[in-house]
């Protein structure tokens, strides 16, 4: 059985983010996938040191909740990477988790799927290139396999994203589309 981990970026607890990957896990649950939701709001997650121990060891030094992820991470098949853009670039919650990509170079990324479900307010256009071509070199430094993206564009308030049937639909399909590829 496929299990999909839906790592929820997210500053807000109930917000367009939650949203987006509801619909998402609505479309694996449809095809008797499993998933895990974790709000990395709730994890107390410290900026990386640059130590290097994890390389040595498999684990890292500090103190807080990376490793417990980490295992979470280790019995997932696919990674749903949820986050609303602030700054150009996904929240603050997330990319904590990309600057302790060093841990995941020791194989717990490694051949598991990879999704983006994005939610900005702009419209989509050329200035979200440049963060998503940086998120898709995160994925192939990690050695995942990229299984699709969702971009939820002109959802800015609380709420918006319940307005748009459009994105409901794309992702509730995208949930479906991880299932018939893993």
């Amino acid at each position: 059985m496929t299990k999909v981990l839906m790592l929820n970026g997210s500053p807000r607890l109930d917000g367009n983010t939650t949203t987006l990957l509801s619909y998402i896990e609505r479309g694996v649950l449809n095809l008797e996938g499993e998933v895990d939701n974790l709000r990395l709001r709730d994890f107390n997650i410290k900026p990386c040191i640059s130590c290097f121990r994890c390389q040595q060891t498999n684990e890292c030094k500090l103190d807080d909740d990376i490793n417990e992820i980490s295992n979470i991470i280790s019995n997932s098949n696919v990674i749903v990477f949820g986050s609303p853009i602030s700054y150009w670039f996904v929240s603050p919650q997330l990319k904590m988790i990309f600057d302790r990509n060093v841990l995941y170079e020791n194989g717990v990324f490694q051949n598991r799927g990879a999704v983006l479900a994005i939610i900005t307010g702009p419209k989509y256009d050329k200035t979200l290139s440049c963060m998503l071509n940086i998120l898709m070199r995160i994925i192939f430094h990690g050695k995942m396999v990229f299984k699709g993206k969702i971009i939820a564009s002109g959802v800015l308030e609380y709420g918006d994203l319940d307005k748009l049937e459009d994105f409901k639909d794309e992702a509730i399909t995208l949930g479906q589309t991880i299932m018939k590829q893993d």
